[in-house]
């Protein structure tokens, strides 16, 4: 666990620094997922075999920064809603408005697509 958290100190003095908002997440991530539990959850699907030790490791962590930044989005849709708690509205609300999760739209709305006009 130590030589990952090296090699990823290592990876974020390597590479530009990222989006502000980005390190803002990161840096407050306390949620852990752990890797055997990912590793199990990984293996229910027929299509995959042996997993590396690292595997489950690098997508438990990938899992937590998302997670994050989209309670993150969330929370700021919920306060310019002006509420204090982010309901099952406010998510798809976030997942309809934001570019980077458009991947989840169809899981989101159906089959339907977003409406990009305002309601008169």
């Amino acid at each position: 666990m130590e030589q990952q958290q090296q090699q990823l100190e290592n990876y974020e003095t390597t590479t530009e620094a990222p989006n502000e908002e980005l390190k803002e997440v990161f840096d407050r991530l306390k949620t852990h997922f752990p890797p055997a539990k990912v590793k199990k959850i990984m293996q229910t699907d027929d299509d995959i075999g042996k997993v590396s030790q690292a595997t489950p490791v690098i997508a438990g962590r990938a899992l937590e920064f998302f997670i994050a930044l989209l309670v993150k989005k969330s929370g700021d849709v919920a306060r310019k809603n002006g509420t204090k708690r982010i309901t099952a509205d406010v998510l798809k609300q976030t997942i309809l408005t934001d570019e980077k999760l458009d991947f989840l739209r169809e899981n989101v709305c159906g089959e339907e697509e977003p409406t990009t006009e305002p309601s008169v």
